[in-house]
């Protein structure tokens, strides 16, 4: 017996303990993984081309346009006698009736300057308030890179030259913009 246990005590010599074998894996595996990152860190940077935007492609490019809508104007008074006169809001239809846009048409109640809106190029109508008629719908054309100017606030005069057949006007005679 006692052959036996000197046999025992020779294995336990030659042979780690389960916590020492767990202890050696875990830093051969944390060695073999550290081994990438720093050969990483040694190697040449690589040089790349910029990135761009994806290619435009005849099927995905919409030519666009601008609206500028001179719509009546409310007043506003702000403080004592400071008064102010921003366009009213209106909307942009499609043919189908639907609104495509609606434009508040000024930056606050100090904003007399109506919006400059880009829209795609096409045929639309727009609903606004006329100084002159009240609510209308105007049907404008926005064409690629142009700007569209519907005057609905009753300032804008044609120069005396200008031929009749080449100004859109309401029904009372208001011109309102070009045809």
């Amino acid at each position: 017996m006692q052959t036996n246990s000197k046999h025992r005590e020779n294995d336990t010599a030659r042979w780690p303990s389960d916590c020492s074998m767990a202890k050696t894996k875990y830093r051969v595996f944390y060695g073999a993984a550290l081994i990438p990152i720093l050969a990483g860190c040694a190697s040449n940077p690589i040089a790349l081309l910029p990135v761009e935007p994806e290619p435009l492609r005849p099927d995905t490019y919409i030519p666009k346009g601008q609206l500028q809508v001179y719509s009546d104007v409310e007043t506003h008074e702000i403080g004592d006698d400071t008064f102010y006169y921003p366009h009213k809001p209106y909307s942009v239809h499609d043919d189908s009736g639907r609104i495509v846009k609606f434009v508040s048409n000024h930056m606050g109640d100090t904003d007399e300057s109506p919006a400059r809106v880009t829209i795609p190029a096409g045929r639309y109508n727009i609903v606004a308030e006329s100084s002159s008629y009240g609510r209308v719908t105007v049907p404008v054309v926005i064409q690629q890179d142009r700007t569209t100017v519907v005057h609905l606030d009753g300032a804008w005069k044609p120069s005396s030259s200008t031929s009749s057949n080449e100004v859109v006007r309401l029904p009372d005679g208001e011109a309102i913009g070009w045809k």
